[in-house]
């Protein structure tokens, strides 16, 4: 019997917005967190690859499979990052052999709803619905949820199997054989029974379910569709007339099946029996049944080819006989897929759950029936065993008699007189201290994302073991962004472990913005210092190179290079020196303005660079702004500098090219009319490396400034 315990790591997908998604952790093993990230997902992305995996658009396997892999991995790391991936990364480690839950509550997701959510792929290690440590639910909002009850065996499944004459043939004898060899043992056994209808119509099936037997599961095996016109789902039942198609609403079909009230399970091994209208949780099959209480529904979101759904339901409802939870069956039901048909067709499952336990049929015990422990335990509670250690025990205690008597009066102690009690003393030896034995070692070093633009927040996850016998007690770890050889080379990130038992595992977790493009070698070392004194201090640090991407850099100037946040006030100008970028305020040599500084001001949730008087920031308002970028040396080349600034009145603003001796060398214009005050805009200029900028206001305008960004020449192949 296999057990397996999950520990839930509950998510929100919200859409909001300028095509922006806010993730919230909702429940975890380490807590709660909110993210608001950009939606990855263009429409096209979207549309593509979900004709991939319904089939209306043909490529080659190789690049099915690519396109697929890079999809779930750019849902990854929309969905998982931040202080979330950490929260995940922690929550693996303390999930352990249990495994951890993924529970996606998609009803605020709008449009994102029909993505394939079964494809999230970890760039570090495979697809998450593919093991059963990960398992993924849809987990949607039910008010009535049907409690999971203690059931007397067998358990009783209903097989509805519809073939209308006028749909394309499927070959349900092989699905219902796969379903029969997958519990043949459990119906030898008794355990569990298979009941088929071969005619599939509302009628027999509700007649059916008023017979009085008590079925657990109702499995559908034949065609359905969604109706793109009316936005609803349907099944292809049978006429009773002409044996033509009948099409059955998921709602019609809720409605009979809550007529039972033991059903617990509902099995769709049909096409499209997954989909809904994101705002309406009436239009799809699944969606019908379980917003009428069904704790559990299994259906599939394109479609199936007849070898996938034989295979699917074979080792779905093995591993169910087998004692695995609904999510872990589903888990081996599609790796079974994956292996044996290479294809794509694992991710058409879904799984919605409700329930709080995947065990959805617990066993009832009855007062005959005695509980099995199996090993050791099983074997004493065993007549013939007990007996024997029965006998056993008579001759122990004759050995025990006849040493006493022979040996007696050499160890009895004398009393201390007849009168007083003699006190019994437990007594030991100490034995000298075991030496410590603690080998600290880094088995990975992580980056999401893996390829970060400059700029970007990079989740650096380092996961640290304990290869001795003894606990390590307090020790250090750090992380560098460089080489940690290099000469002046500082942590960039630290922290403190306070303990790791012999052969446990930890992952630690910082947050680290790279400042420019380019490959860094950077190097993660556990206890640096031998705090906690080691066996072998020659595997403690692990190098591990990192290649940011080309994208473009841009400061919004709400975050300091360290990722603190910054706040409103004076700036000194040096603050982004780590991103080689470097601001000042030209007086212009105007007297009354010779103590103005950069301020950093706050406005529709935006940070913003303005000009001013400490103690009178309307004053000297509208000077301009000097940048001085600059870059590496044997690095790609800065090419362009945008800046997004807020016109607050009409005319001329500026954006200058300087030379070393502050002369203007060149300039862009861009003239702001009446009707445009108060929109965003922007000025741009080419360059060709290090450069000097200024950008100016008209002299009756404020200076606001809210973004910069750099771009570089690609570096040649």
């Amino acid at each position: 019997m296999a057990t397996q315990e999950y520990l839930d790591f509950e998510l929100t997908i919200e859409a909001l917005p300028n095509d922006q998604l806010r993730v919230t952790l909702a429940n975890s093993p380490v807590g709660s967190a909110t993210v608001d990230v950009p939606n990855p997902i263009t429409p096209a992305e979207a549309e593509r690859i979900i004709k991939i995996l319904d089939g209306t658009r043909r490529v080659p396997r190789d690049e099915a499979t690519r396109a697929v892999r890079v999809f779930g991995e750019k849902l990854f790391s929309a969905v998982f990052s931040g202080q979330i991936y950490g929260a995940y990364l922690a929550s693996r480690a303390q999930a352990a052999e249990r495994g951890l839950r993924l529970r996606l509550n998609l009803d605020k997701a709008e449009a994102l709803y029909d993505l394939p959510w079964e494809l999230l792929h970890d760039p570090s290690s495979d697809y998450l619905a593919l093991s059963r440590q990960t398992p993924i639910v849809r987990y949607p909002r039910v008010i009535d949820v049907r409690p999971v009850v203690e059931i007397s065996l067998p358990l009783r499944v209903l097989v509805l199997i519809s073939s209308p004459s006028d749909q394309a043939a499927l070959d349900v004898e092989a699905e219902w054989r796969s379903l029969q060899e997958a519990t043949a043992d459990l119906r030898q056994r008794g355990l569990l029974e298979l009941e088929r209808v071969d005619d599939a119509q509302l009628i027999v099936l509700q007649r059916k379910l008023r017979s009085g037997v008590s079925y657990q599961i109702f499995h559908y095996i034949g065609h359905a569709t969604f109706d793109e016109r009316n936005a609803v789902g349907m099944l292809a039942f049978e006429s009773p007339r002409t044996e033509q198609t009948q099409l059955v609403s998921g709602e019609e079909l809720a409605r009979e099946l809550v007529e039972q009230n033991s059903i617990r399970l509902v099995v769709l091994n049909a096409c499209q029996s997954a989909r809904q209208v994101h705002n309406n949780r009436f239009s799809g099959i699944a969606s019908s049944i379980m917003a009428r209480g069904v704790p559990a529904v299994v259906a599939m979101q394109f479609p199936i080819s007849d070898e996938a759904a034989r295979i699917f339901a074979h080792e779905f409802y093995r591993a169910l006989s087998e004692g695995y939870p609904i999510e872990a069956s589903v888990a081996e039901a599609r790796r079974a897929i994956k292996s044996e048909l290479g294809n794509l067709e694992w991710a058409t499952p879904v799984l919605f759950l409700r329930a709080q336990s995947g065990v959805l049929f617990p066993k009832r015990r009855t007062f005959t029936e005695r509980p099995s422990y199996g090993g050791l335990r099983e074997a004493l509670l065993r007549p013939r065993v007990l007996l024997g250690l029965a006998a056993l025990l008579i001759v122990a205690l004759g050995l025990v008699s006849l040493l006493s008597s022979l040996f007696g009066g050499l160890s009895a102690p004398t009393p201390a007189s007849p009168s007083t009690p003699v006190p019994i003393i437990a007594t030991f030896t100490p034995t000298p201290d075991a030496p410590r034995n603690v080998d600290l070692v880094i088995t990975r070093v992580r980056f999401l994302p893996s390829n970060p633009a400059p700029g970007q927040a990079v989740t650096v996850a380092i996961e640290l073991q304990n290869n001795g016998t003894s606990d390590s007690g307090p020790f250090d770890w750090v992380w560098f962004d460089t080489n940690a050889e290099a000469e002046n080379a500082t942590p960039a990130l630290r922290g403190t472990v306070a303990n790791l038992s012999p052969r446990a595992k930890t992952t630690v977790i910082g947050t680290y913005r790279f400042g420019w493009w380019g490959t860094y070698l950077t190097t993660a070392w556990v206890n640096p210092d031998n705090r906690a004194p080691e066996s072998n201090i020659f595997n403690n640090f692990v190098p591990r190179t990192l290649n940011t991407g080309s994208e473009p850099f841009t400061v919004d100037f709400s975050r300091l290079p360290d990722d603190s946040l910054l706040e409103a006030g004076v700036l000194r100008g040096d603050e982004f020196d780590k991103w080689l970028l470097r601001m000042r305020v030209e007086t212009d040599g105007n007297a009354e303005c010779s103590a103005a500084v950069l301020l950093l001001t706050l406005m529709d949730d935006l940070n913003q660079i303005t000009t001013g008087l400490p103690n009178a920031p309307q004053r000297c308002a509208n000077l301009p702004v000097i940048f001085e970028l600059s870059q590496p040396s044997e690095s790609p080349r800065l090419r362009s500098v945008l800046i997004e600034f807020l016109p607050t009145a009409q005319g001329e603003y500026t954006l200058e090219v300087r030379a070393a001796d502050n002369s203007v060398q060149r300039r862009e214009t861009l003239r702001v009319q009446p009707g445009e005050v108060g929109v965003p805009k922007t000025l741009s200029v080419t360059l060709d490396g290090a450069a000097r900028l200024a950008l100016r206001v008209p002299e009756n305008a404020r200076t606001i400034i809210r973004r910069l960004t750099r771009t570089i020449t690609p570096t040649q192949p």
